[in-house]
């Protein structure tokens, strides 16, 4: 078993070819075809990203309760 990953463009035929590696041996063999889409990610700063962060967690109800009890229970989970 070998396994080969390509990165390829699925054009609007849907129809991809592409030629395996010599090493490859002839003959009947199974084929699994897995597609992962690939987007690129926007490029943003850190700061951007770090803003972006900025009060996620204020309506969590995780976080929503007194912040020293917060913290009491939390080192509680850690201590065991």
């Amino acid at each position: 078993m070998e396994t080969i990953a390509k990165t390829l463009h699925i054009p609007k035929n849907h129809r991809i070819t592409f030629t395996l590696p010599n090493r490859i041996p002839v003959g009947q063999a199974e084929v699994i075809l897995v597609i992962h889409p690939t987007f690129s990610a926007p490029k943003i700063s850190k700061d951007e990203a770090l803003l972006k962060l900025a009060g996620t967690l204020k309506k969590s109800p995780r976080f929503c309760s007194d912040s020293v009890q917060l913290q009491r229970k939390m080192r509680q989970e850690w201590d065991g």
